[in-house]
């Protein structure tokens, strides 16, 4: 019975594609990695450098260019071996940018100490990214980028005056809802669902994979260069080829997030917030009246929260 239910669940909170697969047209995307160096839950016998590891070895089957993974330093903080993670990132080539010290919520925090979260995060950066732009990256925790007006330009006007440059997000398919679950089956040892939602996973992200760039036309009447979100955790470890394999079929040319970021799309400012915060394209789409609904307005956090219960 536990196991139909969880199967229901998954079949209900699978996205349906919106558009049929392209022709093999062309699009450029860009790989980032959030909440380096600690994200989500583990697996019984599983580190976090296993999962790091892991990560970069599909990075580099794939050929990807450099992939910058965005960092917090107060979990270093807490647990110093976590060091090791962001080291080993590094040494195989892969940048480091700014994800804010402790991960704050723009829309839960008061402006100053907002940003003197974020140079806090500098001392970290300093040490391990000898690449100044890429520690100029920065990444907004939760993609909030401000529902309040006044407090969302301070924030773009620090960013401008500190030489950062915002990692905006077009591609955000709630892959970190998926680690939890992930966990709770393999610890029932329900390898059916386990299999469902590693397919699952793949195909939310194909499905917003191909919103993106019908809204992209829809904005822009062209093919916009994308960002994907993910996060450092055990569901997109263990998704990620086969994932990555996905957007290769769809079209997809690996770039660099500096490539993807000269599109002249992410040089506008919508000067729009969403409560749930939302990757650019939405933020875009709302300041010009088109309808667009965020993944996670479409219910498939609640779902999968219900996942292996």
């Amino acid at each position: 019975m536990r196991l139909a239910f969880s199967l229901l669940l998954l079949a209900a909170c699978t996205h349906s594609p919106t558009t049929a697969p392209p022709t093999v047209r062309e699009v450029e995307v860009a790989v980032t990695v959030d909440d380096l160096p600690l994200h989500g839950p583990l697996l019984p016998g599983q580190t976090r450098l296993d999962l790091a590891r892991g990560m970069l070895a599909v990075l580099a089957r794939h050929h990807l260019p450099p992939v910058v993974g965005f960092v917090n330093g107060v979990r270093v903080e807490a647990f110093p071996d976590t060091r090791a993670v962001l080291e080993t990132w590094r040494a195989a080539g892969q940048p480091l940018g700014n994800h804010g010290w402790s991960h704050r919520n723009l829309d839960q925090t008061e402006l100053e100490p907002y940003l003197a979260d974020i140079t806090a995060n500098e001392p970290l950066l300093e040490q391990l990214e000898p690449d100044a732009a890429a520690r100029h990256f920065y990444r907004y925790p939760f993609l909030h980028e401000g529902a309040d007006a006044a407090r969302r330009r301070a924030v773009r006007d620090f960013l401008r005056q500190h030489g950062y440059r915002t990692a905006e997000v077009s591609l955000d398919g709630d892959g970190w809802a998926f680690s939890e679950p992930r966990v709770r089956c393999a610890a029932k040892g329900d390898q059916a669902t386990l299999h469902r939602l590693h397919e699952q996973f793949v195909e939310v992200h194909v499905d917003e994979l191909r919103r993106m760039r019908a809204l992209g036309l829809q904005l822009e009447h062209r093919e916009l260069r994308h960002v994907l979100l993910l996060h450092l955790g055990v569901a997109e470890v263990d998704a990620l080829d086969g994932l990555l394999t996905a957007y290769e079929h769809e079209g997809v040319r690996w770039v660099s997030l500096g490539r993807a970021l000269d599109d002249p799309f992410y040089a506008i400012d919508p000067d729009q917030g969403f409560r749930g915060g939302a990757a650019f394209p939405y933020l875009v789409a709302k300041a010009r009246g088109v309808e667009a609904r965020p993944i996670y307005l479409r219910g498939l956090e609640e779902q999968l929260e219900q996942v292996c219960r």
